[in-house]
């Protein structure tokens, strides 16, 4: 009796951790700049999240072949009692601070692009820190996404307004795949294609249509990439990273202090930082979006650091 009782105990208190863990990643995957992944490096659950979402995936796909043992084959190799309460953990917590997070981006955008620069900045180099060797291929990879990424970002003029269903389709599809790999937000990339603040509000009214459009993108992009992007990494790991930095540095001609901010549509149905050119701000308030650009390039340095130092406790 004692020993069931201990048993149900543990298996609880392994729940609510991991359900919280998951609390912590849904944090910052509202966030661009800080990526899920990275959260789940620092509390070690990295691998064996990653492990679990293949499994998933292999099992999709097998459904997919009509091979129903060889789903369930794999299905038997995903830990629920791991999973279930991190994601649970995770919508639960995205639901939650969608709101608060598009109040903030119509009420002061032009302090929370800088916030964003910041969060960007820091992850950028992060990520060139991951490099091991740096070289002429490497770097080219780099500046050319880089200078790619810039032009392409010029060229949209405005925020999304009242995107497509394929466009929330696309939007879920691209996001999941940088949920994927640490220092990669998915809310970084929702930013950058211009229909991150439609994502949220989506979110926050329960747009169930457009959300399940999302869903279907994430689904597929995760059973399509997951495998992929693993490849990608074991084989071209700094080719990888170094285009991931060029798309971050490119990604900067959307942030403060350059006007096309965050790209929000208000209430009225306006953009409220609009122009993708490079001319300086009018707007004199140049202190508070760099104090919050400092503080975010902290925070996400002192994440790495703690992210660091937990790996080699480990290692």
């Amino acid at each position: 009796m004692m020993n069931n009782f201990a048993s149900f105990f543990f298996r609880l208190k392994k729940i609510l951790s991991n359900l919280l863990r998951g609390i912590s990643m849904g944090t910052a995957d509202v966030v661009p700049g800080v990526s899920g992944g990275t959260i789940a490096l620092v509390l070690g659950i990295y691998e064996q999240l990653l492990e679990n979402i293949s499994n998933c995936s292999l099992s999709l796909g097998k459904i997919l072949k009509a091979d129903i043992s060889g789903s369930i084959k794999e299905l038997k190799k995903v830990n629920f009692l791991f999973l279930i309460p991190v994601i649970t953990g995770m919508f639960l917590t995205i639901i939650s601070i969608s709101g608060l997070m598009v109040e903030l981006l119509e009420e002061h955008p032009e302090p929370m692009s800088g916030l964003f620069f910041g969060l960007v900045a820091a992850s950028a180099l992060v990520t060139f820190s991951l490099v091991s060797a740096w070289s002429p291929q490497k770097i080219i990879s780099l500046l050319s996404t880089a200078i790619l990424f810039f032009v392409l970002l010029g060229l949209r003029s405005s925020a999304f307004e009242n995107p497509s269903s394929w466009i929330f389709f696309l939007s879920g599809f691209i996001a999941i795949c940088a949920w994927i790999l640490p220092g990669v937000s998915g809310a970084f990339l929702l930013l950058i294609m211009g229909n991150y603040a439609s994502v949220l509000n989506a979110i926050d009214n329960q747009d169930f249509g457009n959300l399940s459009m999302l869903s279907l993108g994430a689904i597929v992009g995760l059973a399509v990439f997951s495998t992929f992007l693993k490849f990608l990494l074991d084989k071209y790991r700094d080719i990888v990273l170094s285009c991931l930095i060029g798309l971050m540095l490119g990604s900067f001609r959307v942030l403060w202090p350059w006007p096309n901010g965050v790209g929000v549509i208000n209430k009225d149905g306006n953009e409220i930082l609009s122009g993708t050119g490079v001319d300086w701000p009018n707007s004199n308030n140049f202190l508070t979006p760099l104090l919050l650009g400092l503080l975010a390039f902290g925070i996400v340095l002192i994440i790495d650091s703690i992210s660091k130092k937990s790996t080699k406790s480990r290692s």
